[in-house]
């Protein structure tokens, strides 16, 4: 590994005491409640569907590495963080060379950032897959400051290897690599702007991109279908896809991990509400007949 275990020693200064340990079967509830709503909220019915499908993609992962990622617990052993990685081979995500690489899939904190806890499970992560072969680690991150971005990533020497332009979306999604065996190349990053099939015509054409990586998925789905019950069939087909078990499709349309692509187009960054999936297939039929009456 081309990284010592000096320079392993938490960039932030800050420390939290916290114990960071690998996550095994019995604690894959533990990284999943992290980042929904509590039991006692009115929204959390809408995630338990997704929280029972995220624990069984994460032990069918688990069988995989024998490891998935790391969990942070502060001093009372409540968690408080996690990391999450996995093959990147069958990910829709699109990369080039998946031979002994990895994907991070995600890093979720409570409110502990900037205390040094986000870096010390990536450095728990960069040492576990270098003692179990992985010659390189990828993740994607957005530039947005509400969520982990390139910040952490960069400080242990990920380099920027390829930024996404999706339609219809203004936030690009950067891709970051980071090599485990060697000296980390010079890259010169490059910009792709994937332009899947586009549709003007109805009746609008509404793919939802489905992932149990994520245990939002269940909520969103379910804002979907509550939003094109607003609707007439003759207005808006809906479909469903699993973005793992069709990963060259998701790749095709520029669907990461859980996205909704409106007649081709990807206007949403953040999990969407019902009322914005309503609002943006009212758009895009409004859109479609105004090009059909100027035809």
């Amino acid at each position: 590994m081309n990284i010592s275990l000096a320079e392993l020693e938490d960039v932030e200064g800050i420390r939290l005491s916290a114990e960071i340990k690998p996550i095994i079967d019995t604690d894959l509830e533990d990284e999943v409640r992290l980042c929904v709503p509590p039991k006692d909220s009115p929204n959390y019915p809408k995630f338990e569907k997704g929280i029972q499908e995220k624990i069984e993609w994460l032990r069918q992962e688990l069988k995989v590495y024998g490891y998935i990622g790391y969990l942070a617990y502060d001093g009372e052993g409540k968690p408080i963080g996690f990391i999450e990685f996995m093959p990147a081979e069958g990910s829709p995500i699109p990369i080039e060379d998946v031979t002994n690489t990895a994907l991070i899939t995600c890093i979720y904190l409570t409110k502990t950032q900037g205390q040094g806890i986000g870096s010390r499970l990536l450095q728990a992560t960069l040492r576990q897959l270098w003692k179990i072969g992985v010659s390189e680690v990828k993740t994607i991150v957005s530039r947005s400051p509400q969520w982990i971005n390139a910040g952490i990533y960069r400080k242990q020497g990920f380099q920027l290897e390829k930024t996404f332009y999706r339609v219809g979306n203004p936030e690009p999604l950067d891709l970051l690599t980071y090599r485990l065996d060697g000296p980390q190349p010079k890259i010169q990053a490059v910009e792709q702007r994937i332009k899947p099939d586009l549709k003007d015509n109805l009746p609008v054409e509404v793919l939802y991109f489905h992932s149990a990586q994520c245990p939002y998925s269940s909520a969103v789905y379910i804002n979907h279908v509550n939003a094109l019950a607003k609707f007439s069939k003759d207005l808006v087909t809906f479909k469903t896809i699993d973005s793992w078990k069709q990963p060259e499709l998701a790749r095709r349309c520029g669907a990461m991990f859980s996205d909704t692509f409106i007649n081709g187009r990807c206007p949403f960054f953040a999990p969407p509400k019902q009322e914005q999936i309503e609002n943006e297939i009212q758009k895009e039929i409004n859109r479609v007949l105004e090009l059909r009456d100027k035809s």
